[in-house]
């Protein structure tokens, strides 16, 4: 069907495009860190080795949030968090030593004064992106489970609601039919990153599609101090008759005193 391919490929397209400013990551070695990065520290008293291996001598002792500079990644590599991780060398002040890669995080975001980090760990098949941000002088840690592995960290301001420090989005990066292309929203309030919502957008030609979305006060569309959920999905019972089955829904929500209401999923919680 010419119709479920375009759907399709402006389905891709939309994904790759949303995406495309931002840094991609994935537990692969196609998102290996490069020379000449600049890395933050995810671990807290991490040791930068002599060697690239876990008995060699301690050169320092490094805390969450510093940086190093990457100079290689190395052929050496110890299991860690879930993963096969290797050793990359590094240029930490006047030092150079190894540091595994799994102590280093994905990227550094900031919200509000607050510095985020993040590290990928994996639980038998079940995936997790940690999140740490550092409060009165120690670390706070959360694991959110991920639908997909390929993905980009962006933050938003308050997007229009009230009472809120900032919004972090996890987007996922999907490039192939049947892969999730959707996303986690956490929220910042009152110096706290929580997991509020998450969404689905999942196509898979002449099957089926799934398009969610949550559209904010200052986004096109919005409506002062409400969230729009919105999704439609569509199914392809009979491709000979052109047969189809659509369903639309439209909802609005509340952010108030660290809860978003109702559940957009409960369709008796009204």
């Amino acid at each position: 069907m010419k119709a479920v391919f375009y759907i399709t490929i402006l389905f891709t397209l939309f994904s790759i495009t949303s995406n495309f400013a931002q840094r991609l990551h994935c537990p692969g070695d196609e998102c290996s860190f490069q020379p000449g990065d600049q890395v933050y520290l995810f671990g807290n008293d991490v040791k930068l080795r002599a060697t690239p291996n876990t008995e060699s001598k301690v050169l320092e002792l490094l805390k969450i949030g510093e940086w190093v500079e990457i100079i290689e990644k190395t052929d050496f590599s110890w299991p860690y968090n879930g993963f096969d991780s290797p050793f990359y060398k590094v240029k930490y002040d006047t030092l150079t030593g190894y540091i595994l890669g799994g102590l280093l995080s994905l990227e550094r975001k900031t919200m509000d004064g607050t510095n985020y980090f993040f590290a990928y760990s994996k639980n038998n098949d079940a995936l997790f992106l940690n999140i740490r941000n550092i409060k009165d002088g120690q670390y706070l840690e959360q694991k959110i489970p991920l639908d997909n592995s390929n993905i980009s960290i962006k933050t938003h301001s308050g997007k229009g609601l009230p009472n809120l420090d900032g919004i972090l989005l996890i987007d996922y990066f999907g490039e192939a039919c049947g892969v999730e292309s959707g996303g986690v929203y956490l929220f910042s309030y009152k110096n706290q990153l929580q997991k509020v919502a998450e969404f689905s957008q999942i196509s898979d030609a002449g099957i089926f599609y799934r398009y969610e979305k949550f559209i904010f006060p200052d986004d096109d569309g919005g409506i002062p101090e409400k969230i729009l959920f919105k999704k439609e999905q569509k199914q392809y019972l009979d491709e000979e008759t052109l047969w189809t089955q659509t369903t639309m829904e439209t909802r609005q929500l509340t952010w108030a005193n660290g809860q978003l209401t109702p559940d957009y999923r409960d369709k008796s919680s009204d």
